[in-house]
């Protein structure tokens, strides 16, 4: 990294009167430092942190433990605070990992008449695949709702699911998967999908494939949200031949039929409750995962301010090593998603301690917070913000940075933009604090592409920001869009668009210096946000 040096010049002129005169530099400014972050200090940490010495930086994993190892040291070189557990830099805690050893299900009629009775275990199949949740014994009547289509004009689903299971053909393009979670959430047993009716060999595979992960830990999970009194829906897939007899079919080819027959005539089906009930039941074996976030601090240089937290963050994990690809890879190493936002928030650090040691540090104080678990849905973040470092009510905002290091297909002829995502929609007066920022520095395209909270995507609430907004902190997200190596051992550090990199790097330094110096903090004003926060569970 460059070092800048402030010189007082101090020129004694002797006029004839034998007076003297002394002329001063103008004093450091925060915003004299964004240009220290440089394609270099990025290629650098980045070329360590993306190495396949760390096997993908899965959450748990040895991996992720080198990665906050040579995160934590740049941080004692850099002289940041560790604000973590006992003086170091982490903050650690604890993650359930179930081991699952065996899946059982049976079928049987209203009669009591058993009509499959079938386990998944390290030397069978069955006729189920659980797909996620199921972590619970669950048992329920059986409602067949079409496709679940849920839109405008055509509801499939039923209305009373409680201690049910909602089946369905499972179309990626007409089934309403997010109706389905919410069943799931509203008191369901769980959802049974016809996935393979076209290629029963497909779920022959599938089977094989969820037999060779008995044994293995599951989902991981935060283990201070287990609630023994509260159940897991689960979502399993069915044996075609079994759901072509549940549905009164004689073969596999006349399940399709009726499939063709219910997508041409949508809007006439009506969800059918079925003769049949089916019983999950799951034998598991409690497993504990130690997991760690990267806490470092900086002080605020302000008396009044400095107790108010201006908090940056990027997760640091990624998906390890999994399935190998065309090449023979089985190393993810996510240089962008998010290699590219870990050592953006290294490289903005490094230019604000050098801002303070010219003495133009920031105002109000930064939490440099690098998260784990947000692979396996949010966990690190979602830890911190209820076991927060810093109170809540004093976290004046935060950026999250995750995937800033590519350019999508829509940007190939102009990679001066970043999507942002938050600002406008929670908060006017932190969009003004970023729009000035970009106007003094890099002059990105802002683009609102995604800045709504009506997206189908969902970004607003698909990484860490969601966990410090869902409490009413105003967040601003950079991403530079998906690209065709998200989660894939080819999200490799050679497809890093450096300068892009750069110049978002050093947007989120200058927007950072400008929250911290505002003279009033970013107010929550939006009232579509604060009505959706409200909306959405907490717990």
């Amino acid at each position: 990294m460059k070092k800048i040096i402030y010189i007082v010049l101090v020129v004694a002129v002797a006029g004839c009167s034998g007076s003297k005169e002394t002329t001063t530099l103008p004093s450091a400014s925060i915003h004299d430092f964004d240009k220290t972050i440089t394609v270099d200090g990025l290629k650098s940490d980045l070329t360590i942190i993306a190495s396949d010495e760390f096997e993908g930086r899965e959450t748990g994993e040895e991996g992720i433990k080198k990665a906050t190892n040579y995160i934590t040291e740049r941080y004692k070189e850099l002289g940041l605070k560790p604000v973590g557990d006992n003086g170091t830099f982490e903050q650690n805690y604890d993650l359930s990992a179930p081991v699952i050893d065996s899946y059982n299900y049976t079928v049987t009629d209203n009669e009591g008449s058993l009509i499959s009775e079938t386990a998944v275990t390290k030397e069978a199949t069955g006729d189920f695949v659980t797909v996620f949740g199921g972590s619970d014994d669950v048992s329920g009547e059986i409602i067949f709702a079409g496709f679940g289509i849920s839109n405008e004009t055509t509801n499939q689903l039923p209305e009373v699911v409680a201690d049910k299971w909602v089946m369905v053909f499972f179309d990626r393009q007409l089934t309403n998967q997010r109706a389905l979670q919410t069943l799931s959430g509203s008191g369901a047993a769980g959802v049974i999908l016809i996935m393979d009716h076209n290629d029963p060999q497909g779920f022959i595979e599938n089977a094989e494939q969820a037999q060779s992960r008995i044994g293995s830990a599951g989902r991981l999970s935060l283990a201070y949200l287990q609630n023994n009194n509260s159940r897991s829906a689960a979502w399993n897939r069915i044996n075609p031949e079994l759901a072509a007899k549940m549905l009164g079919k004689e073969s596999v080819s006349e399940l399709v039929d009726m499939s063709e027959e219910i997508k041409a005539n949508a809007s006439d089906f009506k969800p059918m409750e079925l003769e049949y009930t089916l019983s999950h039941d799951v034998s598991i074996s409690e497993n504990t995962v130690v997991a760690s976030n990267i806490a470092a601090f900086l002080e605020g240089s302000d008396p009044l301010l400095k107790d108010e937290v201006v908090v940056l963050s990027a997760h640091h994990d990624h998906v390890g090593i999994g399935r190998p690809d065309s090449t023979g890879d089985t190393i993810y190493n996510g240089a962008d998603d998010d290699g590219s936002g870990t050592v953006g928030l290294l490289s903005t650090a490094q230019a604000m301690v050098a801002a303070k040691k010219a003495g133009a540090g920031p105002k109000r104080s930064v939490l440099f917070l690098h998260v784990s678990g947000e692979e396996k849905g949010l966990l690190g973040s979602r830890y911190y913000s209820d076991h927060p470092i810093y109170p809540i009510e004093n976290t004046v905002a935060n950026i999250n940075v995750d995937m800033i290091g590519r350019v999508d297909k829509e940007h190939e002829e102009n990679k001066d933009y970043i999507y942002v995502i938050g600002g406008e929609i929670i908060s006017s007066g932190l969009d003004s604090l970023l729009r000035s920022a970009n106007e003094a520095t890099v002059n990105l395209d802002l683009s609102n592409r995604y800045n709504d909270l009506e997206d189908p995507n969902q970004f607003y609430r698909r990484s860490d920001h969601w966990n410090f907004g869902r409490l009413g902190v105003p967040f601003i997200f950079f991403f530079n869009g998906v690209h065709a190596d998200y989660h894939r051992p080819s999200d490799s550090i050679e497809k890093i668009e450096w300068e892009a990199l750069t110049k978002r790097t050093q947007l989120l330094y200058t927007t950072t210096a400008m929250i911290a110096n505002a003279p009033n903090r970013p107010e929550v004003d939006n009232q579509a946000f604060i009505e959706k926060t409200q909306a959405q569970a907490r717990n």
